[in-house]
């Protein structure tokens, strides 16, 4: 008798529905919050920014969430890239409806990604610092870049001030707020950015959180912040609304954080009801395990499989498993719910709809190049060199483009060759590496 197990059916795995507190997901595809959706100037969304989404929306994502988004006045100041889209005032509220009705329209949830603030990750401007549990600055530098992006010399951060408690109630209770936004705006559910060097992130791991107040030292008080959040959310909105979590699950860095501990954390989180878990991996400062160029590598350092131990009732979205038999696999094996797509659906649109009518020879594969990422660390619209309609889905549909976006292209063009020129690069970076090398000798 054959001990052998039935190969996976990946149309009929990606395909099955499923649900998040009390909402049905049609299929398991879920497109990743981005920064890319060029919202207005004054933050709200534009016709691009729907043209986008509902580009999304047909081409067979289950779920949408929506990225590049702010929900209190202190993160808009401090944020490192604009325009963002706004959620700290009520003014936002019908700008924001006119996309979740357009999404609705194609028959496809969408989910805010409610994100407070930039904690390290901030720009700090006069009189106004940033603020994250500790003072640990962020550096960026080689090895440790993903495909495609240089940083000549390295660029270490501002150090942010330890935010105080009664910043850290003001910031939850202004996150309460955008919730509500978000739901009177018809959002079908929520979810909370707390990954990367972000505000919320900065609490989770002892690298990064040296408090010795109530928000310090074991994993319940590193997770009170990001509990007392949920829990307030949970009052406002009910335990069928859908609230979800993202977060970085291992730091990858020789003293960072593995796992084992951010699952002991989360799983105080889980209490107050988590409708799922979106696990990212990495962070800014390990960029590499962050935006790797292939499929798997969270299920290759068993970080979903670790989770589910801790968490098994949680569902999870996992992140760059594009793959679509890895996906099934993983799903088949009880370590994820919701396959999370960002990079690849810049290039195919249409990915779902080819994996799921069997037309895989037909997809556009992202080539992990990173010319996305490049476009954004230089505040440009984003665009893919693989899929020459992103970013102009409302032009191509007939939507005129403002004239000053259309001057700045010969000049965005420069730019994204120069960043992405790694001779070019590699000359820079010697030159500000022995910069900085002959200003530490004086």
């Amino acid at each position: 008798m054959s001990t052998e197990t039935a190969p996976v059916s990946v149309t009929e795995v990606l395909s099955s529905s499923w649900k998040i507190d009390g909402l049905t997901i049609k299929n398991r595809f879920v497109l990743s919050p981005m920064a890319v959706l060029q919202p207005t100037k004054e933050g709200s969304p534009s016709e691009q920014t729907i043209a986008f989404l509902t580009t999304r929306a047909k081409g067979g994502a289950g779920l949408l969430i929506i990225g590049g988004t702010v929900a209190t006045e202190s993160g808009y100041a401090e944020a490192p890239f604009q325009p963002l889209m706004r959620f700290d005032h009520d003014r936002f509220i019908p700008g924001l409806r006119k996309m979740v009705d357009a999404v609705h329209a194609c028959t496809v949830p969408i989910f805010a990604q409610i994100f407070p603030a930039f904690g390290a990750m901030g720009v700090p401007g006069k009189g106004r610092s940033t603020r994250a549990a500790s003072p640990k600055p962020v550096r960026m530098a080689a090895p440790r870049l993903p495909h495609g992006m240089y940083i000549p010399g390295g660029r270490t951060n501002p150090t942010p001030e330890e935010i105080t408690k009664a910043e850290i109630l003001e910031v939850q209770q202004e996150t309460v707020a955008a919730v509500v936004r978000a739901k009177a705006a018809g959002f079908d559910g929520i979810e909370i950015g707390a990954h990367m060097r972000y505000l919320y992130s900065s609490f989770l791991s002892p690298r990064t959180n040296w408090r010795t107040d109530e928000y310090g030292g074991s994993p319940e008080n590193r997770a009170r912040f990001l509990t007392d959040t949920i829990r307030a959310i949970r009052a406002e909105v009910g335990m069928d609304y859908p609230v979800g979590v993202r977060m970085s699950v291992n730091e990858h860095l020789p003293d960072g954080q593995g796992p084992e501990g951010f699952a002991e954390v989360m799983a105080f989180v889980a209490k107050e009801g988590l409708g799922y878990i979106a696990l990212t991996d990495a962070n800014y400062e390990s960029m590499d395990d962050n935006l790797p160029s292939s499929s798997g590598q969270m299920l290759a350092h068993s970080e979903p499989q670790i989770f589910r131990k801790h968490l098994p009732d949680v569902p999870f979205l996992l992140s760059n498993t594009y793959d679509p038999q890895q996906a099934a696999q993983a799903i088949t094996d009880g370590y994820a719910d919701g396959i999370m797509l960002a990079r690849q659906m810049l290039a195919d649109p249409e990915f779902p709809n080819k994996v799921l009518k069997g037309r895989q020879e037909e997809v556009v594969w992202c080539d992990h190049d990173n010319s996305c990422l490049r476009r954004l660390i230089l505040n440009v619209p984003v665009r893919c060199h693989l899929n020459p309609a992103m970013g102009r889905e409302a032009a191509l549909a007939g939507v005129e483009e403002p004239l000053s976006a259309k001057l700045k292209r010969p000049v965005e063009a420069m730019l994204i060759a120069a960043a992405g020129s790694p001779s070019l690069m590699g000359i820079a970076d010697k030159l500000a590496s022995a910069k900085a090398a002959k200003d530490a000798k004086k």
